[in-house]
């Protein structure tokens, strides 16, 4: 009696790196919206308990709490842009306009990155100093290319229909959003902008899931 072992076969190791491929974005995106969400609300609660001054650049944190927020931030401002250069790949938002709007948005993602990177170092500073200037122009200029670039692109996968139902919205949706937040940060209603930001996040992140889950397994 002879016994075999069974082998991966050729089509099943594809497709197995396919499947991951097609997770990773959409998880990394809901996890990453979970998690800004959720510390920014504390962020908001926190604000009237701070011993530090509203001018420095790291209020309401301090010391190794605003080093270990910006570390957090940072890594999950890395998946955001891991989940938004799929979207951009995914021809989801075929057109001129949608290609650039997608890679507008990447940019945007990767300069709150690097906001992110430079606050570890200057969490003290004061927000007229040089490199606090410096973070908060990189804070602003990537909200408005992500912000900007989700309109195109978002506009583009809403026309196109590559993406079924409810998920060719929220591309756009989240770009929208993020324009509405730059006034109400200044507000009452931050905890609540903030709130609707980490949804619109979430959503965005669970259309790629499903997006990516549908594509691999359609024959």
């Amino acid at each position: 009696m002879t016994t075999h072992s069974v082998q991966p076969t050729t089509t099943t190791r594809p497709l197995r790196r396919g499947l991951r491929a097609a997770l990773a974005p959409g998880l990394f995106t809901l996890i990453a919206g979970a998690v800004q969400g959720d510390g920014a609300l504390i962020t908001a609660a926190y604000r009237n308990a701070s011993p530090i001054p509203d001018e420095q650049l790291s209020y309401p944190w301090d010391g190794g709490t605003a080093i270990t927020t910006s570390l957090i931030w940072g890594s999950t401002q890395v998946l955001i842009v891991v989940g938004l250069m799929a979207f951009a790949r995914s021809e989801a938002a075929p057109t001129r306009a949608g290609r650039v709007g997608g890679r507008l948005a990447v940019v945007g993602a990767v300069l709150y990155v690097v906001a992110h990177a430079l606050s570890l170092v200057a969490y003290d500073a004061a927000f007229d100093d040089p490199i606090s200037i410096a973070v908060l122009s990189c804070f602003g200029v990537g909200t408005l290319l992500t912000a900007v670039g989700l309109i195109m692109a978002g506009t583009a996968a809403l026309r196109s229909g590559v993406w079924a139902g409810w998920r060719r919205y929220t591309p756009l949706v989240l770009g929208v959003w993020m324009v509405a937040m730059m006034p109400l940060q200044f507000t009452a209603a931050l905890p609540v902008a903030v709130g609707v930001y980490a949804a619109a996040t979430m959503a965005f992140g669970l259309a790629l899931l499903v997006e990516g889950l549908t594509h691999e397994w359609q024959p």
